[in-house]
């Protein structure tokens, strides 16, 4: 990759002034683990193969961590919840930012990203506006008046979108019902994947297990009961507590890994409460989450509301056996009873018997989470969404297939 002079930047902006235009693409993303996380291996990719790539997020260490890797970031707050004057002012600054870096396609993910970004995008005549569904913000047992807000917020922002994308089947059922239908007509359907390079379990040896273990005061017996997402009451946290203190008597370790989402406080509360203060680590926001679930005997997702969930995609290209809520999202990647178990959400007594059930019996585990992994390699891999997505932005762009076949040959 060449080096470039000043002269040749976008005063303030990281994006280079080419006199050879190359197809410049802006994702956005209300925080910025989600660009690190979900986006940024496709997003190396298709710049390595002469797309030029930026992402817009809230104020997030991600930041850092791109413009390390050279993606320009620009930083602009968005609430995770509907405030009008604050939404307000977030489309306001990122119109500006479209207007001065001028991309042919802005790119949006998740439900509030996808307003702000889509409306600041229409505003700024970006050429062309995809959005990606990582969960629709309503579902069921959600209060009907709820439900009815964000389903016509949905709508309308279709109206303004050239290209919808579903990392989920079930939601481009539940889109087609509800007249959900951008540009395009109906949406793509891309699927999520991981690097199965990366989360592979053949990476760790024994030793290397152990060495993990070690670093966090784990005894060498005791089984690890895994959960990751972010703190809040939605993710069911409080759940898998009381399924964990009704499995008391048994030897196990759980970590909690994710970002405090203001529910940390109520959640110390009810570990402190049901004396489980020193078998439940927090762990915060981590970045080396292979390491952990390499050292993780069963993976757990309690949560109410999904898109199509990365972390039981990551846990089971490690080889693990899971748990989750039987809803849209863990329900396309759990195949229940094989790679693991599906649960009614809130049910924690059933919870509690499933994971005792695979703290007892090696050989489940084992069994569940080889088939994990083997359906992981066959539905689930990474380069399979990024051949997807790059098909889409040809499309739109006019360009012949020269491009995706250099990249996939």
């Amino acid at each position: 990759m060449r080096s470039y002079s000043a002269e040749e930047e976008v005063m303030g902006t990281g994006f280079l002034m080419n006199s050879t235009r190359v197809p410049r693409v802006i994702h956005v993303t209300t925080i910025g683990i989600t660009s690190y996380r979900a986006l940024l291996a496709q997003c190396q990719l298709f710049r390595e193969k002469g797309m030029e790539i930026g992402f817009v997020f809230s104020p997030s260490p991600e930041k850092n961590l791109l413009q390390s890797l050279r993606f320009p970031v620009k930083e602009i707050y968005m609430d995770r919840n509907i405030k009008p004057l604050s939404d307000a002012k977030a489309i306001l600054k990122m119109f500006h930012y479209f207007k001065a870096v001028k991309p042919d396609i802005v790119h949006t993910h998740t439900s509030k990203a996808g307003v702000v970004g889509r409306i600041a995008a229409k505003m700024a005549k970006v050429n062309y506006i995809v959005h990606t569904v990582h969960g629709f913000p309503f579902h069921q047992g959600m209060p009907k008046l709820k439900f009815f807000v964000y389903k016509q917020i949905e709508k309308s922002m279709a109206r303004i979108t050239d290209i919808m994308l579903s990392q989920s089947q079930e939601d481009i059922i539940n889109a087609r019902e509800l007249g959900i239908k951008p540009r395009s007509g109906n949406l793509i359907h891309i699927g999520n994947g991981v690097n199965l390079d990366e989360f592979c379990p053949a990476r760790y040896s024994l030793d290397r297990r152990q060495q993990i273990r070690e670093s966090l005061a784990i005894k060498e017996y005791n089984p690890v009961i895994t959960m990751i997402g972010r703190v809040n009451r939605e993710k069911g946290y409080h759940d898998l507590v009381e399924a964990l203190r009704q499995i008391n008597d048994m030897p196990w370790q759980a970590l909690f890994i994710g970002p405090d989402e203001g529910f940390l406080t109520n959640l110390k509360k009810q570990i402190d409460d049901a004396g489980l203060q020193q078998r439940i680590l927090l762990l915060g926001q981590r970045s080396d989450i292979s390491d952990l679930l390499a050292i993780t005997d069963v993976y757990v997702l309690p949560s109410y509301r999904e898109g199509l969930p990365r972390s039981l995609i990551e846990a089971q290209s490690m080889g693990i056996p899971c748990v989750a809520t039987d809803i849209r999202g863990c329900r396309e990647v759990i195949l229940a009873g094989s790679t693991g178990y599906l649960i009614k959400p809130g049910d924690s007594r059933s919870l509690s018997e499933v994971l005792r059930k695979l703290l007892l019996d090696d050989r489940l585990r084992l069994k569940m989470g080889s088939a994990g992994r083997t359906r992981m390699q066959l539905y689930f891999s990474e380069t399979e969404v990024a051949r997807k997505v790059m098909a889409v932005y040809e499309r739109l762009l006019g360009a012949d297939n020269a491009l995706e076949e250099q990249i996939f040959q």
